[in-house]
């Protein structure tokens, strides 16, 4: 059976293809990535990571609501899954070395908020949409979101694009500096994004103290005001799930 994420080395360069349609998140999404951010850490030849996606039309479409709405699901199983994606968005903050988003698709709800993680994102202009959609699907951000999307996106933009779903494509992005740069396909955005990744050649110790101190708004959020929202939220979201 075919993983949900691939990993290749290129040089000094770990490249992650998430490996479906959508690229879903769900717990096996969550545990394969954390398998693949342990195996970067333990080979020190490693100094950067490029995330990308082997779908010809979306990097990410976020959380698997069909997943999530499966009846054998309880509030704790939802929250649980909510608690390991704050916890994949906390390591991918503080991750030692920069972990680089190479938008080849479709990037809605918690996939825009993925991206937002990664240190640096560049896009392709033939194909491809950022969104935060959680406004039409019932499913709230987290307190840690807001820190978290707003290291990426400026305020203005975001509260366009959180309070009305509104898609957004490349060009804006690059001209609100969400991303580095635009690609004209993706033969282009893989070479460029390799070559931007392979000029890294830092200290992880260095890099993971100045992304530590860089995100400690985003750490504290999560710390202080992640879990009681997580474990009070999914109560709702499993009632709202149920009903459908």
């Amino acid at each position: 059976m075919a993983r949900l994420i691939e990993i290749t080395i290129q040089g000094s360069t770990a490249v992650l293809s998430m490996n479906s349609a959508e690229n879903r998140h769900n717990p096996e999404f969550l545990a394969e990535f954390n398998q693949h951010l342990d195996t970067i850490e333990a080979d020190q030849k490693i100094k950067s990571i490029v995330l990308t996606s082997a779908s010809d039309k979306n990097w990410s479409l976020g959380i698997d609501l069909e997943w999530m709405s499966q009846p054998t699901n309880t509030p704790e199983i939802i929250a649980d899954f909510m608690h390991g994606v704050t916890g994949l968005l906390k390591r991918i903050v503080t991750f030692p070395m920069p972990v680089i988003a190479a938008l080849n698709g479709h990037a809605y709800g918690n996939g825009a908020v993925l991206a937002c993680a990664c240190d640096f994102r560049f896009m392709k202009s033939d194909k491809g949409f950022f969104c935060f959609p959680e406004v039409d699907v019932l499913v709230p951000f987290f307190p840690s979101m807001f820190p978290l999307i707003n290291k990426a996106v400026p305020q203005a933009l975001f509260n366009r694009l959180a309070m009305s779903g509104q898609r957004v494509d490349a060009q804006v992005l690059l001209a609100h500096k969400v991303i580095e740069d635009v690609f004209a396909n993706n033969d282009e955005l893989q070479a460029g994004v390799l070559e931007f990744a392979q000029a890294f050649n830092k200290n992880r110790w260095i890099y993971g103290q100045n992304k530590t101190q860089m995100n400690k708004h985003i750490l504290l959020a999560i710390k202080d005001e992640d879990s009681n929202f997580i474990d009070n939220m999914s109560k709702m979201l499993w009632k709202n799930l149920q009903k459908k």
